[in-house]
């Protein structure tokens, strides 16, 4: 069993720069891999990168939150392809 910490939908947001109603948002409608307990949304390391994609890693600017979420919409967008 993993033993690294689950992250909430709280520090998801945070690391992502975005909204914590985005994090939901996007869990709700399926786009974003996510463990729930209970009424409550859970993150593993493995539910992170998948949502950060794997081209996520080399830009490691600062970006805007309207960037990460037109970012982050554009790579769900092409999985449904």
């Amino acid at each position: 069993m993993d033993d690294s910490p689950l992250l909430t939908a709280a520090d998801l947001a945070a690391e992502l720069h975005v909204n914590v109603e985005t994090v939901y948002k996007m869990c709700k409608s399926g786009k974003w891999p996510h463990s729930r307990i209970g009424r409550l949304y859970r993150f593993t390391e493995d539910h992170y990168q998948a949502i950060i994609g794997p081209t996520a890693a080399p830009d490691r600017r600062r970006r805007t939150q309207r960037e990460n979420i037109a970012r982050l919409l554009r790579s769900t967008s092409q999985d449904s392809l």
